[in-house]
């Protein structure tokens, strides 16, 4: 466990020295202060608006920009070391290959929940310092509709880890999940067909379980153990497809 976590430490190292996780948040910082100070030249007077509503408003556009910053992280965590060279060095150390493979997922999980936290805590202290007024609306609110988000994030993350695994491709790595994720609204007109439900796509949204609203549901008779269980399926099968490529496949 000791050797794991120096593993996952080493790719956070790897992450931070690059330079493009510290750019990222620090472009998320000016992103939340540019879109509360529009949102304050707009709307007016800071008691116009309510500070949660400003901070639902913020942290809906971090992550919705950020879900394509995971995808390419995801991507290039694997295809750099094929493109650097380094992957010989990596898999030389008494680490079996999955291992080496498992620490790099864990340190984009790490990823993940840096920016949602960032997220958060950025949007709220921009909300609070440009906004007073009313809102029915709560803190438990933004952040239930926040960790919603998580298990679309985390699909289309792992989604893109493994064809970077499967392909090397940092083009491909990046460009099919975005697709995907981008042509994945059209399934809603599939949803009067029987199978769709054994699709991810309406997976993905568990609103309706969460909140209560059946009207949120993402198809009708949907419950949450059926679509946990799909979900967990499809996160299981580019997981194992990333283990068994990565250990079969010989490194040149």
């Amino acid at each position: 466990m000791k050797y794991f976590n120096g593993l996952v430490q080493n790719e956070w190292m790897k992450a931070t020295s690059k330079r493009q996780l510290p750019y990222y948040y620090i472009f998320l910082a000016l992103l939340t202060i540019g879109i509360g100070v529009v949102m304050r030249l707009v709307i007016g007077g800071r008691g116009e608006y309510a500070a949660i509503e400003s901070m639902n408003v913020s942290i809906s556009v971090l992550l919705t920009i950020s879900s394509y910053f995971f995808i390419v992280v995801a991507s290039q965590t694997i295809t750099d070391e094929f493109k650097d060279g380094t992957i010989k060095q990596i898999l030389i150390r008494p680490a079996s290959r999955t291992m080496v493979l498992m620490s790099k997922l864990v340190n984009l999980l790490l990823i993940m929940l840096s920016v949602y936290v960032l997220a958060v805590v950025l949007s709220a202290a921009v909300g609070f310092i440009l906004f007073s007024g009313d809102t029915t609306m709560t803190i438990m609110d933004v952040l239930r509709q926040t960790l919603l988000s998580l298990p679309s994030a985390l699909f289309y993350m792992l989604f893109a880890f493994m064809v970077a695994v499967l392909t090397r491709s940092l083009g491909l790595a990046i460009s099919i999940p975005i697709i995907i994720q981008s042509l994945s609204g059209l399934t809603m007109f599939m949803a009067n067909k029987s199978w769709y439900k054994f699709l991810i796509f309406p997976n993905l949204n568990w609103e309706g379980f969460i909140t209560g609203n059946s009207n949120a549901l993402p198809y009708e008779g949907a419950t949450f153990l059926f679509t946990l269980v799909i979900y967990v399926i499809y996160m299981l099968i580019p997981l194992l497809a990333s283990i068994y490529a990565f250990n079969s496949r010989d490194i040149q």
